[in-house]
């Protein structure tokens, strides 16, 4: 599903009205109808409503609802500002409430005010919508607490919840949760993106009557939510008359001798995920040990990577120039050995590069200059951090990682012209001009050694050349999520180990190719 940011709203807005012939007021009327429904799914008839209004088109809004709403329950509106609207639209929904009797109370943060608000059956959040940037100013500060301690109404947000950004998911200090986002026209993007994620509740869209098709072919959008819809359209296809070396080749280079396991997990993985060919590259003694469990490999034994000679380094180099794509860094530990093969890949041309885990971590030990090497690579590089590892390539701490993670991201693919795969709640995948966010998954997948598997699942939908590589990102970050989706509810989401995800991730394929294949 394409999301739109605030600035394309607007000019959606503007859109709809000079050539749609659809005008803002319509919206406006449209948009309080579907407050007003869910009001009244969430909400007894004849409860106290409280609607909150800003002196924007999200206050407009909020009138709009105000006057579907007055008939059935006891509603007040409070003017935020104390400056009624600032649009000829909301200034028409707000005469058109006053003229049927309706209520509006100039709000003051006083103990009466506060208190008759908190108290109500339902509050809806019609302040600022899209139109909030950075920190709560001070005078809303008392009325966003009293929201907070109000136990008893249920609570409703107008696109967004007060506090918080919709373009990129940031909160501010005083941010509200809400148990009802009602989303208008198109989601947003930072809706569906953490830290704002939790705070939103049930996200309840109405596209408004808008032709979205049309829309879509109009405006350029960069935003994306990675939903069954878009998977099973963006699925690649297998041709029947195909053989193997129709699906590309991957060399992977994980494991080592102190993490054994991220082998295992990483080469089933790509296994599962439909590459042609995968060979794998590891010392004597694991290539040994996988090869009793995965005949289909082809193994290219060497020495440990912290003792790597320049001659080997290029000899590997030369290897993976043979292969569509090279997956390097899952539990590989953390050498200097580790580091200037990683650093010799991004030096030569070559095929893509997926680098995971340590092959991030030896990045990050040379500093500024890991993420240049990045920025110079002659080669397609797709990064696959975790929030610590991504902190430590880019130069911050994981908590203003997790504040700004839309915004973080997006900004590192763009500079350094790379794709990030920002892992996580709500992961993040982007090249810097299209940019996708990941709304399924469960805590059941956040144990040691799933990015192992996510790692090799990715790197064989990239070899495969099917489509182009941030969508093939993409579409591997899906199916793991869902697979750990459906492991949790067979095992739950303490009984989930990586070792289940492969297989499973493959049975999720298969569901969607039975869905595209008959509907």
């Amino acid at each position: 599903m394409k999301l739109a940011n605030s600035s394309l709203i607007s000019k959606i807005d503007e859109y709809s009205q000079a050539e749609l012939g659809i005008s803002i007021k319509t919206l406006m009327e449209r948009s309080g109808d579907a407050v007003a429904n869910t009001v009244k799914k969430m909400t007894a008839k004849g409860g106290r409503v409280a609607i909150l209004a800003g002196k924007g088109n999200n206050g407009g809004d909020g009138y709009a609802a105000a006057v579907k709403l007055m008939n059935e329950y006891d509603v007040t509106v409070y003017d935020i500002f104390s400056g009624g609207q600032k649009t000829s639209e909301g200034n028409h929904f707000l005469t058109l409430y006053k003229d049927l009797g309706g209520a509006v109370v100039n709000f003051a943060p006083t103990e009466q005010i506060l208190g008759d608000i908190k108290n109500s059956s339902c509050i809806v959040d019609a302040v600022f919508g899209t139109g909030f940037h950075g920190e709560m100013p001070e005078e809303i500060r008392p009325l966003a607490i009293a929201i907070r301690e109000s136990v008893e109404a249920e609570k409703i947000a107008i696109d967004v919840p007060l506090g918080i950004n919709a373009d990129n998911g940031s909160v501010s200090d005083f941010a509200i949760s809400v148990g009802a986002t009602v989303e208008l026209s198109f989601i947003k993007p930072g809706i569906i993106s953490y830290p704002a994620r939790s705070y939103v509740g049930n996200i309840v869209y109405d596209d408004l009557g808008l032709p979205r098709k049309r829309i879509t072919e109009k405006f350029p959008f960069k935003y994306h939510m990675i939903d069954s819809d878009w998977v099973e359209a963006a699925l690649p296809k297998r041709e029947e008359n195909s053989n193997k070396g129709s699906f590309g080749k991957l060399l992977v280079i994980t494991g080592s001798k102190k993490y054994r396991g991220a082998a295992h997990l990483s080469v089933e993985a790509a296994l599962r995920g439909g590459v042609g060919l995968v060979s794998f590259l590891g010392v004597e003694e694991l290539c040994r040990e996988l090869s009793q469990k995965y005949p289909e490999v082809i193994y290219k034994r060497t020495g440990d990577i912290s003792e790597l000679r320049e001659a080997d380094i290029e000899d590997i180099v030369s290897l993976a120039n043979k292969h569509s794509a090279t997956l390097i860094g899952s539990g590989s530990d953390n050498t200097d050995g580790l580091l200037t093969l990683v650093l010799a890949f991004l030096c030569t041309e070559g095929t893509p590069v997926i680098l995971d885990a340590d092959a991030i971590n030896a990045l990050s030990s040379i500093g500024g200059d890991g993420v240049r090497a990045i920025k110079e690579a002659k080669r397609k590089v797709i990064l696959t951090p975790h929030p610590l590892e991504f902190a430590r390539l880019s130069g911050s701490d994981v908590a203003t990682v997790q504040l700004n993670r839309l915004e973080a991201a997006e900004k590192f693919a763009k500079e350094n012209g790379c794709i990030l795969v920002l892992k996580g709640a709500g992961t993040i995948i982007s090249d810097g001009d299209e940019t996708f966010i990941n709304v399924s998954g469960t805590s059941a997948l956040a144990k040691a050694g799933s990015g192992d598997v996510l790692a090799g699942f990715m790197a064989a939908f990239i070899a495969q050349k099917k489509t182009e590589i941030y969508k093939a990102a993409a579409l591997s970050v899906y199916y793991h999520a869902v697979a750990g989706e459906a492991l949790a509810e067979e095992y739950s989401s303490y009984g989930v180990t990586p070792s289940d995800l492969p297989k499973e991730m493959a049975r999720q394929i298969a569901n969607s190719e039975k869905t595209e294949k008959f509907n």
